[in-house]
């Protein structure tokens, strides 16, 4: 049974918090957002409160400053740098106020930065992508609720392919026509939240596979001397936190800062049909 009364968050509280979400990046997993999300946006547009059912529409804008990559397979050593941002439409439906389960499609762009090494000469790459199509779906939900504090979790799946925009090699610009970058993302998160007024901050941990692989150029960029390579995500356990701002009515905000893993911030909103 949900408590009537609600304690009230401080304008230095709120301040705080916002600063600890913007400096947790530099501001490649994925966004993860509140557990709480489900039960927010309590009345809509046009669907009863009281329906099993709801349906949501809203923006993500996803923008990691490092992903914090390695390579492997064919090649080793860190990726210098892989940079992503992605802005996304997404669409939800909502059980009982206490599951989500949604999809997202949108337009992503990749930058990166590694270094190989061939009969003892280290090169450097670099690459860019152009905006290309995005999509991902994922569940979310909430597996214990008492008064103002929600505990869930969630899992979420994602897929680009890219068409690469250029490619250097120690500064010189190397042919790109007909090559592609391959990204995907699977990650799986345990989350708390508590609701203070129209404020919603939450933290949990997340655990994320990131695979991406590019090729094929006609010059070596990799240790292997071929023209491919394979990076994964360093290290799969994260941490994040965030803070969701709703009324109950039609609209939410939310904003997210993700670390350890990687440095990166989610911006998104949602109303409710």
């Amino acid at each position: 049974m949900k408590s009537s009364k609600r304690p009230k968050m401080n304008p230095l509280t709120v301040s705080s918090l916002i600063a600890l979400v913007m400096l947790s990046g530099s501001l490649v997993a994925a966004p993860v957002e509140n557990t709480s999300a489900p039960q927010l946006i309590e009345e809509g547009f046009f669907i009863s409160r009281d329906s099993l059912v709801d349906v949501r529409a809203g923006y993500e804008g996803d923008f990691v400053a490092d992903a914090r990559m390695q390579q492997h397979e064919v090649s080793s050593g860190r990726v210098d740098s892989y940079e992503q941002q992605t802005n996304a439409g997404t669409l939800t439906l909502n059980f009982l106020d206490r599951l989500d389960v949604y999809a997202l499609f949108g337009s992503s762009r990749t930058c990166a930065d590694w270094r190989f090494t061939i009969s003892g000469d280290v090169h450097r790459a670099q690459l860019e992508t152009l905006y290309s199509f995005l999509w991902g779906v994922g569940v979310r939900g909430i597996l214990y609720e008492s008064g103002c504090f929600a505990f869930g979790t969630g899992g979420r799946f994602e897929y680009s392919k890219y068409d690469n925009l250029w490619l250097t090699i120690d500064g010189i610009v190397q042919q790109v026509s007909g090559t592609e970058l391959h990204w995907r993302v699977w990650q799986i998160d345990l989350d708390m939240s508590y609701k203070i007024d129209l404020f919603t901050p939450y933290i949990g941990i997340k655990y994320s596979n990131v695979r991406s692989g590019v090729g094929l150029f006609s010059t070596p960029i990799s240790d292997s001397g071929m023209g491919v390579n394979f990076f994964e995500n360093r290290t799969p356990v994260g941490v994040f936190i965030g803070c969701s701002l709703s009324s109950g009515k039609y609209f939410m905000l939310n904003i997210e800062g993700r670390l350890i893993d990687e440095e990166a911030v989610a911006i998104s909103g949602d109303f409710r049909f």
